[in-house]
């Protein structure tokens, strides 16, 4: 693609040129990202599970609209298969933890992936950091800031002036939500995209324990994917 990916702009190449995404374009590429998503899971039979929703994969044409690329990973979800499975793929920071630690696949899954994603975009961060004892996904630093009130400081400092605060941090509270560790308390990509086009009111996010091991510096996502493929 022309634009190249959202890694690039958000931590890639683009970036290192000082370019910087705008507000409006971040939203619509958002917004696409989860139109993209709604329609693999709802109007594709059977559903087709991603399984690889991460900032590179996610392609932008000459006038930055977003494409979903990548399918080397994508699953389909036929009737009667089973959604366990013992062999988990994708990248570190975007699998959801119960598919990453038990091989649990549902389009959940691809939900949380496109939480990290949103968060990713708004703030600017790695979704994988890796830089102290212990490492965190962009969400648990998130996390914190919103149950401190500060969902605002999540949104990177240049383009806070450019729109509305409260759409801004609702689009953060979407992919805060879709990010949930539980995944019952996720929404689906449909609920999920009407959240961010402002068409339902945002639930209340509930209190979420990241699963036992995930903070600890002896946690290894490469000894855990082993164990999964044994």
């Amino acid at each position: 693609m022309s634009s190249g990916s959202v890694e690039d702009w958000v931590f890639g190449a683009k970036k290192k040129d000082g370019n910087q995404l705008s507000w409006a374009q971040r939203r619509e590429i958002i917004v696409g990202v989860g139109k993209g998503l709604v329609y693999l899971h709802n109007a594709v039979q059977p559903a087709i599970f991603h399984r690889d929703v991460k900032a590179t994969n996610i392609l932008l044409e000459a006038d930055m609209n977003a494409r979903v690329g990548h399918f080397g990973l994508a699953k389909q979800n036929r009737e009667g298969q089973s959604h366990l499975t013992t062999h988990v793929a994708g990248t570190q920071g975007y699998l959801a933890p119960e598919y990453a630690l038990y091989g649990q696949l549902t389009e959940k899954s691809d939900v949380y992936s496109f939480g990290v994603v949103v968060l990713k975009i708004m703030s600017g961060r790695r979704a994988l950091d890796r830089s102290g004892d212990m490492a965190f996904v962009v969400s648990d630093w998130e996390w914190g800031l919103m149950k401190a009130g500060k969902v605002g400081e999540v949104i990177e400092e240049g383009i806070r002036k450019e729109g509305p605060m409260s759409v801004m941090e609702r689009f953060v509270m979407v992919g805060i939500l879709c990010s949930h560790v539980t995944v019952g308390f996720r929404s689906t990509m449909t609920e999920a995209l009407r959240l961010l086009e402002g068409d339902v009111e945002l639930p209340e996010i509930p209190d979420g324990q990241m699963p036992l091991g995930i903070h600890d510096s002896s946690f290894n996502f490469e000894n855990t994917f082993a164990c999964l493929r044994a």
